[in-house]
């Protein structure tokens, strides 16, 4: 039997391991933080129960931002977060501080791409509709800004 498919097998779940790694590592690992998100209808037409999520951090940018740039911003521990400063550079963060990476979408806004859909089980669907206003993400941050989506709760 020749070794070729072998290491293709051994390749492919390598490849597969190392994409897992690091949102486990995360969720694990990281800072759990609460921010706020608008109402959102838990079911799309065509893909089901996904949540399209946008978040409400008011921030005001520094000029050096502009469309399309990494942005960091800082947030403090409360339920739900405030937004407390953002920058284009990986932030020095202090006791009780956690940032998330996110994109400037807009001259006052900044996205979340990586964080802004979530899935959800038709139960939870119908419970988020009946709680559209009163529910935050909860997100889990490493010290290097990544941040993976846990859950959706009840402020």
């Amino acid at each position: 039997m020749s070794r070729r498919p072998i290491i293709a097998v051994g390749v492919a779940l390598v490849a597969m391991l190392v994409a897992l790694a690091q949102p486990v590592w995360i969720r694990s690992t990281g800072d759990p933080v609460a921010l706020a998100i608008r109402p959102v209808d838990p079911l799309s037409l065509f893909r089901g129960n996904y949540v399209d999520l946008t978040y409400d951090v008011p921030i005001d940018l520094p000029a050096s931002l502009s469309y399309g740039d990494l942005a960091y911003v800082v947030f403090d521990d409360a339920r739900p977060a405030n937004a407390l400063r953002v920058s284009a550079d990986r932030p020095t963060l202090d006791s009780g501080e956690t940032c998330v990476r996110g994109e400037v979408s807009s001259s006052d806004r900044i996205a979340f791409p990586a964080l802004e859909q979530y899935f959800v089980t038709p139960e939870e669907g119908s419970r988020l509709e009946r709680d559209l206003s009163t529910v935050v993400s909860i997100l889990r941050t490493t010290g290097s800004c990544r941040a993976i989506l846990v859950a959706i709760e009840p402020r």
